[in-house]
């Protein structure tokens, strides 16, 4: 068995014996986790800003939260701010999410034996999800990177969060053998890691935030194991992906 990086889930990767951990560290993971972390039942990730709005007429009691363009669309009750979601006490409302990357990518998953979500908050626990659900099944793991423009472009910051989560995945002894490009975002992780807070802000899309006065989600999403919440996909039959946290 292996793990394998895929740092651009929109160029195509065979998943369908694979654990998949999806990767979006700036925000979508980062507000998946943070969101079950806070309480929010159920979360629901919506593949597009229209498929949110038609969820949110039969979800009602949900907020309705996400982004295009880093902002939120009108009529939502949130962005898409891993930060603010912190300090928010949700008690057992739900939230339904769309972003531009990472919950598009889990709507297109949906072959996959075993869908998580991971980023830095939760990337000691995501690993150590993963591996055991790799060791009952037989199946190897990957890592996906939402990257950007639907997975087309490489960035930085899931390639960092993706070698995290690599790193927690071998540092553990692990026998799942490295892939070169799992071992390449392995290295630029533990390159990173003197300053990873520095490394995470100086990407393209963490400066497009930083611009646009969300610089507290950049630091709050290039913090290490904060969270030990492992979201869990579960596609529903109406076709609607619910986040859910795995149990111990």
């Amino acid at each position: 068995m292996r793990i394998d990086a895929v740092l651009l889930a929109g160029q195509g990767f065979d998943y369908t014996r694979s654990v998949c951990i999806v990767v979006d560290v700036l925000r979508a993971s980062s507000s998946i986790v943070t969101l079950l972390g806070r309480g929010a039942r159920p979360l629901v990730a919506a593949g597009s800003i229209e498929e949110a709005r038609r969820l949110h007429q039969k979800l009602t009691g949900c907020l309705l939260c996400g982004e295009r363009g880093g902002l939120p669309p009108p009529g939502f009750d949130y962005g898409n701010s891993p930060a603010e979601f912190s300090r928010l006490e949700l008690g057992s409302k739900g939230a339904i999410l769309a972003t531009s990357n990472g919950t598009r990518l889990l709507a297109a998953m949906a072959g996959a034996p075993a869908v998580l979500v991971g980023c830095l908050l939760n990337q000691r626990a995501v690993a150590e999800a993963a591996v055991q659900i790799a060791g009952e099944r037989a199946l190897d793991v990957a890592v996906l990177c939402s990257a950007a423009y639907g997975g087309s472009t490489f960035v930085l910051e899931d390639a960092l969060g993706a070698g995290g989560i690599v790193d927690s995945v071998l540092s553990a002894g692990s026998p799942l053998e490295a892939s070169d490009a799992a071992r390449f975002a392995r290295d630029a992780f533990l390159t990173a890691g003197n300053d990873l807070p520095g490394a995470i802000a100086s990407s393209y899309h963490a400066r497009e935030l930083i611009q646009a006065g969300l610089g507290a989600d950049v630091a709050y999403c290039a913090q290490l194991d904060l969270s030990d919440v492992v979201p869990v996909v579960e596609r529903g039959e109406d076709g609607a992906l619910a986040l859910v946290p795995r149990e111990p």
